[in-house]
């Protein structure tokens, strides 16, 4: 004989009231048509730092939080990009898709979910319309949240990137920018058949000043002669701290000459540029030593900086405070 459907009693729909009603997932929802489905759920406890959703494993429930709090975080390292409050519900994505979670839900307090099996899911959306209207609007305002989470988590972590890139001291771009951005501009230049040139700068006689005048004052020089250099080059010039008193400028655009004719430029700028210590009092004035060399054809960026060096080195041998210009092919 088949067997006649099971009853529900007014204890469980009761229950089932007690637990649900205030969820906005049920809003407008007559509860006992339900119930039948609805008891087949699960209340499961979570203790503080339990990790309820990971995107390491499939997930075929949806979740609502009864009491407690549960975060939101696309890494367990981050801060959440959400926080989920009583009512509120979790794995309904992954639910539809049938694709892993795409981010960890953990306790951040102790706290109660009612578990829903996807299979419910499905037959409670057969069974009501309105819950139907109210798992859409969820699954909306989830998109659009995830849409502006994503949208600021690219944002900060643009902003790591752009720091990381950046000297603290001088405020210009460090030794790691360089190796990125001076390849791309080479191979940039290599496509549309343009010279490139690099400048490589050092701060004569530094430690000699940082031992007379002391590290603070180092500092402000170090500072000084980037915000120098900075002004002085072309937009679409480069530069980076190289590392110490030591700077790196790549030329693109400009023949022989106009590469000596930058250096120097740079060379008198910081010549005539006065130095100040954090309290206003006057620094000594420093001088630079310039190396040129030109990118030659298949040439390496490193290649490139051991022959730029070589330029700063006679700089410095042959007296400093010059520019020397290392096989590089001017006419003048």
């Amino acid at each position: 004989m088949p067997k006649r459907p099971r009853k529900t009693t007014k204890k469980k729909v009761g229950k089932i009231d007690r637990l649900l009603s205030g969820v906005p997932l049920f809003n407008g929802v007559r509860l006992a048509r339900l119930a039948k489905d609805l008891e087949r759920g699960q209340v499961t406890v979570l203790k503080k730092g339990d990790v309820l959703l990971t995107p390491q494993e499939p997930n075929s429930e949806l979740y609502i939080l009864l009491d407690g709090v549960l975060a939101v975080q696309i890494d367990l390292q981050m801060q959440p990009i959400a926080v989920l409050r009583p009512g509120e519900c979790v794995g309904e994505l992954s639910v539809f898709e049938g694709e892993l979670p795409s981010a960890y839900v953990i306790a951040t307090a102790d706290s109660r979910v009612y578990r829903v099996h996807k299979e419910v899911v499905w037959r409670l959306i057969d069974d009501s319309n309105r819950f139907a209207q109210n798992l859409l609007h969820v699954l909306g305002s989830r998109i659009r949240s995830g849409n502006e989470a994503l949208t600021s988590t690219q944002e900060r972590l643009l902003m790591q990137e752009i720091s990381a890139s950046l000297d603290p001291l001088t405020g210009i771009y460090n030794r790691r920018w360089l190796n990125n951005m001076f390849r791309r501009s080479i191979e940039r230049a290599r496509i549309s058949q343009t010279p490139v040139f690099l400048l490589m700068i050092d701060i004569d006689h530094f430690k000699a000043y940082n031992d007379a005048h002391g590290h603070l004052a180092g500092d402000q020089c170090l500072r000084a002669v980037a915000a120098t250099l900075r002004d002085s080059i072309r937009p679409n010039d480069l530069l980076a701290r190289f590392g110490g008193e030591e700077f790196s400028v790549l030329l693109s655009g400009t023949g022989p000459v106009g590469s000596i004719t930058a250096a120097e430029r740079l060379r008198k700028a910081v010549e005539n540029r006065s130095i100040r210590n954090r309290d206003g009092t006057p620094l000594p004035s420093v001088t630079i030593s310039v190396g040129v060399a030109q990118l030659g054809p298949d040439e390496s960026l490193e290649s490139l900086i051991e022959k730029a060096d070589k330029g700063l080195y006679e700089a410095k041998e042959q007296g400093r405070n010059q520019v020397v210009v290392r096989e590089a092919r001017v006419t003048r």
